[in-house]
């Protein structure tokens, strides 16, 4: 009879195997398309199919704003597709740049299947619709992301002059959500999905807004903090309230405050230090606040929500 030590042995490879093959299915959960468009917030809009460099095509909307030499890239979570970010889309607009919202590879009408990398390609078609087909100087577009989408924002915004990135709700890779969700399992060797915002955010040079909730139940705020603390500069992190899915943020001035100065390239006075909740000084290097949500914290909120490492969600 196998010792349990090897009975043990033997459920955690299944574990990690089954995780190394489901991945994909664990992390991108695109949903069908719905009716909604634009045209239901009053606006007028282009619905656009833009073709990646694979040849795959992708559903976008492009949105005229006010500001004629401002515009945002938005990159929307793991969950649903573009018909579902139609509040986004008003609080964007709103603000008066031009917004491109586009879907990733196998979201709403798009094709194929996506992956990390599809999700890249994604990006640059979007990029290259903006800088290309409508004129835009790089430096006049601000690439946004919530949740998943904050990596494929951070992404463009590294490998590309842009005017600025709103990083919101989102996790430092998929590893580390991974092994925060399944602490007891060696996770990070299974995981070929990368999407590594911590890595990546160093060689970003240009404004970085991030925004986070310390009540985030599924992306702990510490995987915030962590990419806010290795971006250059200049950068100002804004603390939401509210789980991970609330819509508050739409209504919080802050976070008004923070998109306004950024459109209008106020950035130089950004802090760069982590503000303090009580208006104390920032954290000290090594240890940062919410550390304590990873481990079984983290686990506990995240499966509560929804079950796998798909906690990065919209």
């Amino acid at each position: 009879m196998p010792s349990p030590v090897l009975l043990l042995g033997l459920l955690v490879l299944l574990a990690c195997a089954r995780l190394y093959l489901r991945q994909g299915s664990l992390i991108f959960r695109p949903g069908p398309a719905v009716s909604g468009s634009p045209a239901d917030l009053g606006l007028r809009f282009e619905d656009l199919g833009l073709r990646c460099a694979d040849g795959v095509m992708i559903q976008g909307w492009w949105v005229p704003g006010r500001m004629e030499s401002k515009s945002v890239v938005f990159f929307h979570g793991s969950d649903g597709n573009i018909t579902h970010e139609l509040a986004t889309l008003r609080f964007l607009h709103g603000l008066g740049p031009n917004v491109l919202m586009v879907d990733y590879p196998g979201y709403g009408r798009s094709d194929a299947r996506t992956s990390e990398r599809g999700c890249y390609q994604a990006a640059e078609a979007a990029w290259s619709f903006v800088t290309e087909s409508r004129g835009f100087h790089g430096e006049d577009v601000i690439v946004f992301g919530q949740s998943l989408g904050s990596a494929v924002a951070t992404y463009l915004a590294t490998t590309r002059t842009c005017g600025g990135l709103v990083f919101q709700s989102g996790f430092s890779s998929v590893p580390d959500m991974a092994a925060a969700i399944y602490w007891y399992l060696p996770v990070r060797f299974f995981v070929h999905t990368r999407m590594d915002s911590l890595r990546r955010i160093a060689g970003c040079h240009c404004p970085v807004l991030v925004l986070h909730s310390e009540d985030d139940e599924h992306i702990p705020v510490a995987q915030a903090f962590r990419v806010y603390a290795q971006a250059p500069g200049p950068k100002k992190f804004v603390r939401l309230g509210g789980p991970h899915s609330s819509t508050q943020w739409r209504r919080d001035p802050d976070v008004r405050a923070a998109w306004t100065e950024l459109l209008a390239g106020r950035t130089e006075q950004w802090p760069g230090a982590l503000p303090h909740r009580d208006g104390g000084p920032p954290p000290a290097a090594g240890r940062l606040p919410g550390d304590a949500q990873e481990g079984t914290g983290a686990l506990a909120r995240g499966g509560a929500g929804r079950q796998g490492p798909h906690a990065p969600d919209s």
